[in-house]
C-alpha cells in the first residue's frame, strides 16, 4: 500500500515561487553582469522562447541550466561557465527561499497538511513521485519538510521515463499493491492519467492551499472513462484518505 504524491503544485505552489525567483533575479541583474533588470527579462525571455522551440517535447522547468548557458553566449558572444553556475546558484538560492516564505505565509494550511501527512505515514508509505532531476527535487524537500515526515522519493531521472510511463510508476509502487494504492497530483495526463492505468486510486488537485472562498469536498470525475476525485486542496485529498485507512476523519 502507498500513497503516491507529485511534489511540484501539488504539496507547494511551484509556479508561484517560480514567478517569484525570476523577479528576484532581474533585481540582482547588476550583480550578475548585466546592464539592467530590463536586460536580465529581455535575454532571459529571448533565450527561453528560443529553448523551447528547439525542444518543444522537454519540460521547461529542467532546462533552466540551458537558458543560463545560452544567456552567457548572447551576452558574452561565448561560454563562461562561472557565470552559468552562478546564475544556477541564485536561482536555486532564491527558489528555496520562496518556498520557506510561502511555508510561512501559509503557515496554518502547511501545519495542517503536515499533521496529515504524519497521521498517513503510519498506516501507508508516502512516495514522492515527480518528473524533475534528483538534485533539483533534493534541494525543494531539504526545505520543505522537517525530518520526522517519512518518504520514498521516485524521479524520472532514475526511472528512465516520466509519468505517466509504466516504468516510473512501477518503481513507485516496488512492494505497494496499486489497487490498495493512491496517486494525488496537479497533472490529469501524467499524475492522474498515469495512475488510473496502474488500477490507483486518484486525486487531482486544484491547488496545493486551500482558500477561504473554497469548500473541502471532492467531487467524482471522469477521464477517459476511468473515474478520479478532483479536490480543492491538498489537505482535503490526503484527509479522505486517511479516513479510508483509518476509519476516521481529522
Amino acid at each position: 500500500m502507498a500513497v503516491l504524491l507529485d511534489l511540484d503544485n501539488t504539496v507547494f505552489d511551484s509556479i508561484g515561487i517560480y514567478e517569484f525567483t525570476i523577479l528576484e533575479m532581474e533585481k540582482k541583474a547588476k550583480t550578475f553582469g548585466f546592464s539592467s533588470s530590463k536586460e536580465f527579462k529581455k535575454v532571459y525571455d529571448a533565450v527561453r522562447a528560443e529553448v523551447k522551440k528547439e525542444l518543444p517535447n522537454n519540460p521547461v522547468n529542467r532546462l533552466r541550466i540551458l537558458y543560463f548557458k545560452k544567456m552567457s553566449e548572447l551576452l558574452f558572444g561565448k561560454l563562461d561557465p562561472s557565470f552559468v553556475l552562478k546564475l544556477d546558484s541564485a536561482y536555486f538560492g532564491f527558489f528555496l527561499q520562496g518556498i520557506k516564505d510561502w511555508k510561512k505565509k501559509n503557515s496554518t494550511e502547511f501545519k495542517k497538511i503536515l499533521s496529515l501527512l504524519r497521521a498517513l505515514q503510519e498506516v501507508q508509505d508516502l512516495v514522492i513521485i515527480t518528473n524533475e532531476s534528483l538534485r533539483t527535487q533534493l534541494l525543494k524537500l531539504s526545505v520543505l519538510f522537517p525530518k520526522d515526515i517519512q518518504y520514498k522519493l521516485v524521479t524520472s531521472e532514475e526511472s528512465g521515463a516520466e509519468k505517466p510511463s509504466a516504468l516510473i510508476f512501477n518503481k513507485a509502487l516496488t512492494d505497494a499493491d496499486p489497487k490498495q494504492s493512491y496517486i494525488i497530483g496537479d497533472s490529469l495526463k501524467d499524475d492522474i492519467g498515469g495512475g488510473l492505468a496502474f488500477g490507483l486510486e486518484a486525486f487531482y488537485l486544484k491547488s496545493p492551499i486551500s482558500s477561504a472562498q473554497t469548500k473541502s469536498v471532492l467531487e467524482k470525475k471522469s477521464l477517459e472513462g476511468k473515474e478520479y476525485w478532483e479536490s480543492p486542496d491538498l489537505s482535503s485529498a490526503l484527509n479522505y484518505i486517511l479516513s479510508l485507512e483509518k476509519g476516521i476523519v481529522l
